[in-house]
């Protein structure tokens, strides 16, 4: 448990993942990130070097690097800002609460294999923590919108 204290950036990472490594670098490692409602989460590498973990999502392998990639895909496609998604409620992918275009069904389709009409484990409200704790993206009200910051770092 938060045992690696920093990892190194690597040439093939994403702006999106250099990011996050460079602000938990600074941190040794380990940082508790506010929530939306401004909880604390308390979050640090994963030992095996291939995201991070939290004690708010016990299901492991759920915050790889690719669910941070993928939930600034879907916000990208859907021009700076995506709807959430309510996988939390039991939504099934595919529906209303859960669209396919959202954070949450986006990320659970491309990254978890889950099939449509199935329901969805939700790490997203950790993974909005995270990217607007690292300034990719603001973290709304049902809403995760690109940082306009970011944007100009990554149309560079």
């Amino acid at each position: 448990m938060a045992n690696v204290k920093s990892l190194p950036i690597e040439p093939n990472d994403s702006l999106v993942i250099k990011k996050i490594k460079e602000k938990l670098n600074e941190c040794g490692g380990r940082i508790s990130v506010p929530l939306f409602r401004g909880k604390p989460c308390e979050i640090w590498y994963d030992d095996n070097g291939k995201g991070v973990v939290s004690p708010k999502i016990p299901v492991p392998n759920h915050l790889t690097w690719e669910v941070f990639d993928a939930a600034v895909e879907i916000v990208m496609k859907n021009g700076g800002k995506a709807e959430k998604g309510k996988a939390q409620s039991g939504a099934k992918l595919g529906s209303d609460n859960l669209p396919l275009d959202s954070v949450e069904g986006y990320i659970a389709s491309k990254v978890h294999g889950v099939e449509e009409g199935k329901s969805a484990y939700g790490p997203g409200f950790v993974v909005c923590a995270i990217l607007d704790w690292a300034g990719v993206c603001k973290n709304e009200r049902g809403y995760l919108s690109i940082d306009p910051r970011f944007l100009l770092e990554y149309n560079k």
